[in-house]
């Protein structure tokens, strides 16, 4: 049964590596015959969750008023989630992790979103310069009781379109192909 995929892009560098990297994830997901959804968070105003708790007595709903609000309804309609970012200073860029940290009105109504995955990319050589960050989105995925469908991470690419020819476009497209 085909899926519905949010992809969630959130590089305020447009065109850029992680941007191709989500790219080839929604070629193979569509060429599955999947619904793909991707929105770019990566210039979204989006304050981070002042932890009010507003949410727990409002039916899930902020009280923030930013473009937050847009993206709600559409994680509450699909069924995977993928990340596409690049790593900032050892983590995740704080345009995702805003967005992440407003995901906590889940709390109050809940998601759709039964299964993740991760399509990262980073500037160092030394691969293990992602682990910190790929453990957060290991430790997230088991917290929130989501299937992690896979991690594509791409190491050693910065300029932008660095990652062209890179195998990880394969591996992010196949990722894509394999989600039914």
């Amino acid at each position: 049964m085909a899926k519905k995929i949010l992809v969630v892009h959130c590089s305020p560098r447009q065109g850029g590596n992680s941007s191709m990297l989500a790219d080839s994830f929604i070629e193979g997901a569509e060429a599955a015959g999947n619904e793909v959804k991707r929105i770019d968070v990566g210039h979204a105003h989006i304050a981070g969750c002042k932890a009010c708790e507003y949410c727990f007595s409002h039916e899930g709903q902020c009280v923030q008023q930013d473009d937050m609000q847009q993206f709600y309804p559409l994680l509450r309609e699909y069924d995977v989630l993928v990340w596409a970012t690049p790593l900032y200073f050892y983590n995740f860029p704080a345009q995702l992790r805003a967005f992440q940290d407003r995901m906590f009105c889940q709390i109050g109504s809940p998601f759709s979103i039964k299964a993740t995955a991760l399509l990262l990319c980073f500037e160092d050589a030394d691969a293990t310069r992602a682990d910190p960050a790929i453990a957060s989105y290991r430790v997230c995925a088991d917290y929130c009781k989501l299937e992690n469908l896979g991690e594509v991470i791409v190491n050693s690419v910065y300029e932008k379109g660095a990652i062209a020819g890179n195998a990880g476009l394969d591996q992010a497209r196949d990722l894509g192909a394999s989600i039914q």
